[in-house]
């Protein structure tokens, strides 16, 4: 009879402790493996070197909104840190040249997500949301075939030039980024009515009020990805584009996909590598593409030797 016991025993110790081992080796629960459920704002916090008044209630409680919609709007701000590992590095270059504070490439994430291709509602375009008359004002093309605004890198010196001369006029940079997004007449004017020339004191539109908090929150999480829960592996990190670019003069109308073919590229490929490109086709004019890393010796070789040339149409 005790044998009996003994052996019984082993059967329902055996289970338990294979049960213990399986447990040991799960995933631990999301709460212990680096998601919190809940995150403070910190104590402290300065834009563009000026410290947020963050003892007034009502900026605390206005900041910690917009810090908290985008903290746990998990889809977007991992795209925001996947695509800011693509297009910071050289951002943050031009501010650096420019002496332009570096918390200003946040206006960026703020103003597209970073989506060279985002368009809003009342027509304003790229990853800087210009609207046309503000575009040609610092000499971006806004035509039918090519759209200067879509280009990150001559949109960018856009913005550069355009936030400098709204940080001249307003003295600080709260209100300048605030003139950035509502425009300049429709800030002087609550500055005047209201007798306030304080962004955080200001009674703004609804977008503008949330507008620079949304900045202030976006600089707070992306600085610190891992401190929120945003562990992104590198490898994941979407990669610095480096293409080739290649300088030609077209005497006649092409389309695009000879030009990709010319690098051994397709059509797709060399759309995204030129977002200024609205059309299919390259009218007579000079140009400067991108094009693949490696493939400009390619695209010369076709473009010397005559193999860049319109398609015949017809019989």
């Amino acid at each position: 009879m005790p044998c009996i016991i003994i052996i019984l025993a082993a059967l329902w110790i055996w289970p338990v402790s294979l049960i213990a081992t399986m447990a040991a080796n799960q995933p631990p629960p999301r709460s212990e493996a680096g998601l919190k459920t809940y995150y403070p704002l910190p104590s402290r916090i300065a834009l563009c070197g000026s410290e947020v008044p963050l003892q007034e209630p009502d900026v605390r409680e206005d900041l910690d909104r917009e810090f908290t919609i985008i903290l746990w709007s998990r889809t977007q701000t991992t795209l925001w840190i996947k695509r800011a590992a693509r297009y910071f590095p050289y951002l943050e270059k031009r501010l650096q040249e420019a002496r332009l504070p570096e918390d200003l490439k946040y206006v960026v994430i703020v103003e597209s997500d970073l989506r060279l291709e985002a368009r809003s509602p009342s027509g304003a375009i790229g990853p800087w949301q210009f609207m046309k008359p503000a575009a040609n004002r610092f000499l971006l093309k806004t035509e039918v075939k090519i759209d200067d605004r879509y280009d990150f890198m001559r949109s960018t010196e856009a913005a550069l030039q355009y936030l400098a001369i709204l940080y001249r006029d307003f003295k600080n940079w709260p209100l300048a980024l605030a003139a950035y997004n509502c425009g300049e007449g429709r800030l002087r004017k609550a500055i005047q009515e209201q007798g306030v020339a304080d962004y955080y004191r200001l009674d703004l539109p609804d977008e503008t009020d949330r507008y620079v908090m949304r900045l202030i929150a976006a600089k707070i999480i992306l600085s610190d990805p891992a401190g929120y829960g945003y562990d992104v592996p590198a490898e994941d990190l979407y990669p610095p584009l480096q293409p080739d670019q290649v300088e030609f003069v077209l005497d006649q109308e092409i389309h695009l996909r000879q030009v990709a073919e010319a690098c051994g590229s397709y059509y797709k490929k060399l759309r995204r590598l030129n977002p200024r490109i609205q059309s299919a086709t390259l009218p007579p004019g000079m140009y400067r593409l991108n094009v693949p890393a490696g493939t400009a010796p390619r695209f010369y070789d076709a473009y010397i030797h005559g193999r860049l040339v319109a398609e015949k149409k017809g019989p």
